[in-house]
């Protein structure tokens, strides 16, 4: 089969022909429909992020559908409703099934756990091999190309907006940083869970006129306080910094509101300083991924039709090409790489 490996930090991505995995134990073979390009990937790649273990099969965020089964999966995906053929999302937290975080359902957290494209081949390939059915969420009639996304930038930002909850009462004002596909997620959940005012910022014009369209209020470029606190009307209950440098933490910091919350879901190597220089009694937090019942939930506001998100289905050899793309902001939407063809 071909995958898109990484063998170095620092080394171009390199399109190989290797073994089509067979599943063994409880392992499900699934046939890849399409794989989202997530900027984490580019932080892999660069050398920029911890616990990953090379040489590796990029992608995480998967989709496709079940193509083989391992013995002593069989009726464990018959309980979870699935048959071979099955169009399913591809939850990404591996965990030991065994430690508190995993017996209560935050497999995502377990300290043992294991993650495709980090530690375990991931989805820049025809086909990958998950560790159990559990890890599966049926789509039913959603497009596994279009919903590949679903599995990090539509769950994760869901999360975030969920874990804000306390900060989201009614009249709530929010500034997200970073426009991309996270972002655009994120616009639509605060909208849902009733925030009053929602400012975007991002330099790309492109994000500006996507978000327009998914209920933002306002979109600026940098995130200079005067114009965001004009548009908000005062401090930001809930910052969300989708990027995560020590420049966007900083300067998002200081956009919020005593006993506000600032919610850091990007992954730019940033550090907060946070002390008595900050807002009085504001919090800061990490959203990390998503449960696999968040998972399931997005999936199902996605079936309802209830979110909307654009793709880009873009050729698996073409990987390395759409990664120099990513590296340059050049991506309005996502990245989705198709076994086989542009789909």
């Amino acid at each position: 089969m071909l995958a898109v490996r990484l063998h170095a930090a620092g080394e171009p991505l390199r399109v190989e022909e290797r073994p089509l995995p067979s599943p063994a134990g409880t392992q499900v073979r699934v046939a890849v429909a399409g794989c989202g390009m997530c900027r984490t990937d580019l932080h892999i790649a660069r050398g920029e992020m911890t616990r990953v273990e090379l040489p590796l099969t990029l992608g995480h965020e998967i989709a496709g559908w079940v193509d083989a089964i391992g013995p002593d999966a069989v009726a464990p995906l018959r309980r979870a409703g699935l048959a071979a053929g099955d169009a399913v999302a591809v939850f990404g937290g591996w965990g030991c099934g065994a430690c508190n975080d995993c017996g209560g359902g935050e497999e995502q957290r377990c300290a043992t756990g294991r993650s495709p494209g980090f530690q375990e081949d991931g989805g820049y390939a025809e086909a990958v091999l998950v560790p159990h059915p559990r890890h599966l969420v049926p789509l039913g009639g959603l497009d596994p190309v279009h919903a590949a996304p679903l599995a990090d930038a539509g769950a994760t930002p869901f999360r975030a907006v969920r874990r804000a909850g306390p900060w989201l009462r009614p009249g709530a004002r929010c500034v997200v940083v970073g426009l991309g596909a996270l972002g655009q997620f994120l616009v639509q959940y605060l909208r849902r869970a009733g925030a009053d005012h929602v400012v975007g910022v991002d330099p790309d014009l492109r994000r500006h006129a996507r978000s327009a369209g998914l209920g933002i209020d306002l979109a600026v470029t940098d995130l200079e306080p005067a114009p965001i606190r004009d548009a908000l009307g005062g401090d930001a209950d809930v910052v969300f910094d989708v990027v995560g440098t020590d420049q966007t933490i900083e300067r998002a910091g200081k956009l919020v509101r005593a006993d506000g919350l600032l919610m850091l879901l990007g992954e730019g190597g940033g550090h907060a300083r946070f002390g008595f220089n900050a807002p009085l009694e504001s919090w800061i937090t990490t959203t990390a991924w998503a449960s696999i019942a968040d998972l399931r939930a997005v999936v199902s506001l996605a079936r309802d039709g209830a979110v909307a998100w654009a793709v880009e289905p873009t050729p698996l050899a073409q990987a390395p090409q759409a990664l120099d793309r990513l590296a340059r902001g050049d991506v309005d939407g996502r990245i989705v790489l198709v076994p086989g063809g542009t789909a």
